[in-house]
C-alpha cells in the first residue's frame, strides 16, 4: 500500500527524486568510465616516456663513463706533450652534430602531467639536461680550435716570422684544445653521474619486472657485436654489474642466434 502511494501519478515530489537520482547516477558513472579511461591514458603515457627515458639514461651512464675515461687519457697525453715543449696535431678531432640522442629528456622536462614526471625527477633530469648542454657546447669549441690548426710548410724556414706566426698560433690553440678536453673529460663524468643518479627514480616507477625486461633488451641489442663469451660477459658486467654471468651468457647466445 506505501509503496502503491509513494510511486503514484500523483506523488510527484517522488518522481522528481527519482529522475534526479538517475541523473545523479548516471553523471558518475560518466565521470567514473572517463576517470577510467583518463588513468589508463595516463599509464600508457607513463610507461611510455619511463621506459624511453630508461634506455637514453642507459647510453649516457655508461657511454659518458667510458668518455670521460678516455678524455682524462687524451689529457695526460696532452699535457706531456705540452711540458715537452711540443704539441701535436689536434686538426682532425671534430663533432658532427647532433652527437647525442636526448628528445625523451626533453620531452619529459616539458610534460605538464606531474604523475609521471613530479618535481624529484624533473630536477634530476633538469640537471643533466644542463650538463649535456655543456657538452654539447664545449665540443663544438674542439671543433672551431681544431679547425684553426694550421701546418707549417715543409720548406719554411723555422727563423722566418711567418713560421714563429703560425707556430704561435698553434700553440695557443693547442693551450686551448688541451683545456677544452680538460672540460669535456670533467662534463663526461658529470654526465654519467647524473644519469645513475636519476635511474633508481625511474626504475622504481617502472617497476623490478620492467626494468629487468628493458635492462635485457639493451643486452641484447649489444652483446652480439662481440666475437666470444669472455669478452660479452664482461662487458655486460660493466654494463649491469647485478646481472649474473649465466644471464649474460643466456643473453649473448639468445642475440647470436638471432642474427
Amino acid at each position: 500500500m506505501f509503496l502503491r502511494k509513494l510511486f503514484s501519478s500523483d506523488n510527484k515530489l517522488t518522481w522528481v527524486l527519482v529522475d534526479l537520482l538517475i541523473v545523479i547516477v548516471g553523471v558518475y558513472l560518466a565521470f567514473m568510465i572517463q576517470s577510467g579511461a583518463e588513468h589508463r591514458k595516463d599509464q600508457r603515457e607513463a610507461d611510455k616516456v619511463l621506459t624511453a627515458l630508461k634506455y637514453e639514461m642507459e647510453f649516457f651512464r655508461y657511454r659518458m663513463y667510458e668518455t670521460s675515461l678516455g678524455m682524462q687519457s687524451m689529457a695526460r697525453e696532452l699535457k706531456e706533450s705540452n711540458e715537452d715543449g711540443s704539441y701535436r696535431n689536434f686538426s682532425n678531432f671534430r663533432f658532427i652534430e647532433p652527437q647525442y640522442d636526448y628528445q625523451t629528456i626533453s620531452y619529459a622536462l616539458d610534460l605538464q602531467n606531474t604523475s609521471i614526471v613530479d618535481f624529484e625527477l624533473y630536477d634530476a633530469l633538469q640537471t643533466l639536461f644542463v650538463e649535456i648542454k655543456k657538452i654539447e657546447h664545449v665540443e663544438r669549441l674542439l671543433t672551431e680550435t681544431s679547425r684553426r690548426y694550421r701546418s707549417i710548410p715543409f720548406a719554411l724556414d723555422a727563423k722566418s716570422t711567418e713560421f714563429q706566426i703560425i707556430e704561435m698560433e698553434n700553440r695557443d690553440n693547442f693551450n686551448r684544445f688541451q683545456t677544452l678536453i680538460n672540460d669535456r673529460a670533467e662534463i663526461s663524468a658529470r654526465i654519467s653521474k647524473a644519469s645513475a643518479s636519476s635511474l633508481p627514480l625511474i626504475n622504481q616507477r617502472l617497476g623490478t619486472v620492467k626494468t629487468r625486461s628493458i635492462e635485457k633488451a639493451i643486452m641484447r641489442e649489444h652483446l652480439d657485436i662481440f666475437e666470444n663469451e669472455e669478452e660479452a660477459i664482461a662487458v655486460g658486467k660493466k654494463l649491469f654489474p647485478h646481472f649474473e654471468e649465466k644471464e649474460l651468457l643466456e643473453l649473448y647466445r639468445g642475440a647470436k642466434n638471432a642474427n
